[in-house]
């Protein structure tokens, strides 16, 4: 009995170690390992093509080389995501136009786009408002809560992803 016991316990250890060490264990520690660190740098994010409530079409790539931009993931039904709309405003009051673009993207999770527009003219926010009808943008980005910040800096690179708004962002996008 006693080596049945072990031998079951054997196999469940040699099975655990080799699930810690499969590539999906390892790529899904370390983002939470950066994610802890408020940080991540090690990828470039996927270019998107989302419409505005303003009924334009906005790219990420538009960006790159011009300025950092900070992806705001969100839904209206959020209520973590309306208590940290002051904080985007004031945001964007203290931050350069031409040094951050902040983009909000609504996951479309709920909401249609209409709802999103009506929204967005009762309840204006100084940015642009994108949404992400398919979830399209959602998933290629992992989100996997909201509010979600993504820092994308001048070069195209992913610099932080939190789920809180970075503490000094100055220093991050320089």
């Amino acid at each position: 009995m006693k080596g049945r016991i072990e031998q079951v316990l054997l196999g469940c250890m040699v099975g655990l170690c080799l699930w810690a060490s499969s590539p999906v264990f390892a790529k899904s520690m370390i983002d939470k390992v950066l994610g802890l660190i408020g940080a991540s740098g090690v990828s470039a994010p996927r270019d998107f093509d989302l419409p505005s409530t303003e009924g334009e079409r906005v790219r990420l790539s538009e960006y790159r080389g011009k300025k950092a931009v900070l992806l705001y993931f969100w839904a209206i039904w959020c209520p973590s995501c309306q208590a940290v709309k002051p904080e985007l405003v004031k945001l964007r009051q203290k931050t350069p136009k031409d040094q951050l673009e902040i983009l909000g993207i609504n996951v479309g999770s709920g909401d249609s786009f209409e709802r999103v527009q009506r929204y967005q003219k009762a309840h204006p926010m100084p940015f642009k408002i994108l949404y992400d009808a398919d979830g399209g943008v959602t998933r290629a980005f992992d989100v996997r809560g909201i509010p979600l910040f993504v820092v994308v800096d001048k070069n195209g690179t992913i610099v932080y992803r939190n789920y809180q708004l970075p503490s000094d962002i100055r220093r991050i996008i320089q």
